[in-house]
């Protein structure tokens, strides 16, 4: 089965590295991801799927078999760019680019799904293999988002928060998602974890106006205030707890209406970052405090609200050596790469509290994330590789009850319905 998977793979790699580069040429940001969603429903239908799409307005999801089934492993692709406005590919109107590196899960994606059809292993598999693109994974253009809530076009702020509340992951037993990895131009495979979860912050200060030249005494400066909530977070840093991978950063969205008034309305957005939601609570708690105490000490008025983001990311163990066992079959032990935490957070964090998740990254990239140096120079490093691993893992995962066996010690942080709850709360703090 593998062999004629390989084989398959192979053969339609150039056709879907064409369409991972013209994906990258029309990049398209969280929850608007119309074309590149049609992209990739076109070439699964093509390949003979039944694909049910729109879902979380831009979403798709597909299988290889029809009708009910012991076990289904998702291997999941996300179809959003990030905005980077430096990078030579932004788009002209919205700054967006997949400096991000979805476009190449997306080309993994299709790859696989392609190559498993031609093979005809359906019939000799235990379960099923759902093919899963995803929106808006980029925490970012809230405000849009939020409208789109006030709109009941969607509920949660990111794809796969929204998946999870439709229930389109209630017959999936595992996830398996691939990323880039930066500044890692060489084949290779990186191996994580676990990921940082973070809380968003909004803080509000408001003051009072007054001429910054004649009268300043008679004004409350709120950039001040907000300023002195920021040089209280950095006084903090000190406490951060080495293993809690924790980091607070944050943009002044508002700094004041003129330089010749005191500012007197003021706003600030920022993340909590840290890597339990335990030590989330304690950062936040800090992150309140640092700001509330400098209202307090200029008389201003200031006010923090708190948004769910992302939770802490949890590797499955079993999960991840059944992948490298897979990726020793085409890589050396010294490209192989066990990397630990990884600081930045993602939405395959909620499900990881659900189901067995993992998130290897691949190299063939040169530059960071999300950065405008942001190159893929190896493109079967990034897609091809990977691809024959992925599909080599998840045919490991539904043969010989290897999915049962990690099921049976498997359990979750989280049910869904509890998941659902605090979901539901943190959207009634805010």
């Amino acid at each position: 089965m593998k062999a004629a998977v390989e084989k398959a793979i192979d053969r339609n790699a150039a056709e879907v590295i064409g369409l991972v580069k013209d994906i990258e040429q029309h990049p398209e940001l969280g929850f608007q991801e119309h074309r590149t969603s049609k992209v990739v429903a076109d070439y699964l239908r093509g390949c003979s799927y039944e694909v049910e799409d729109g879902l979380a307005l831009t979403g798709l999801k597909t299988s290889l078999k029809s009708g009910k089934n012991k076990y289904t492993v998702a291997f999941i692709g996300e179809l959003d760019g990030i905005i980077c406005k430096d990078s030579p590919k932004a788009s002209p109107a919205d700054g967006a680019t997949h400096t991000c590196g979805h476009n190449l899960q997306l080309g993994i994606l299709m790859l696989i799904a392609k190559a498993m059809k031609e093979a005809g292993i359906a019939g000799h598999l235990d379960g099923n293999i759902a093919f899963m693109a995803i929106p808006a994974e980029e925490y970012i253009q809230l405000e849009y988002r939020r409208q789109l809530r006030k709109e009941n076009k969607i509920k949660y702020l990111s794809g796969k928060q929204e998946f999870i509340r439709l229930g389109l992951f209630d017959d999936i037993d595992a996830a398996i998602m691939l990323h880039a990895q930066p500044n890692s131009e060489e084949a290779s495979i990186h191996i994580y974890r676990t990921g940082n979860g973070f809380e968003l912050k909004d803080v509000h200060c408001k003051g009072k106006t007054a001429h910054a030249a004649a009268a300043p005494h008679e004004g409350i400066n709120a950039l001040h205030a907000l300023i002195q909530g920021i040089n209280n977070i950095t006084a903090l840093r000190d406490t951060f707890r080495d293993e809690d991978h924790s980091r607070i950063h944050y943009i002044i969205t508002k700094g004041g209406d003129n330089v010749n008034s005191v500012p007197s309305d003021t706003a600030l957005q920022g993340y909590v970052r840290s890597a339990s939601i335990r030590s989330i609570k304690e950062l936040s708690s800090k992150f309140d405090k640092a700001f509330l105490s400098a209202g307090e000490n200029f008389n201003a008025k200031m006010s923090v609200s708190t948004s769910a983001g992302y939770m802490p990311l949890i590797c499955n163990h079993s999960l991840n050596e059944i992948f490298v066992s897979n990726v020793r079959n085409f890589l050396p032990e010294d490209k192989i790469y066990n990397k630990g935490h990884f600081m930045a957070s993602t939405d395959l964090g909620d499900l990881s509290h659900i189901i067995p998740v993992i998130q290897p990254m691949m190299g063939g990239i040169k530059g960071g994330l999300h950065s405008p140096d942001f190159e893929v120079v190896d493109y079967n490093a990034a897609i091809t590789l990977p691809a024959k691993i992925a599909a080599n893992t998840i045919i490991d995962l539904l043969t010989n009850d290897t999915l049962s066996t990690i099921l049976e010690s498997y359990k979750p942080e989280l049910s869904k319905e509890e998941y659902l709850q605090l979901m539901d709360k943190d959207i009634n703090n805010e």
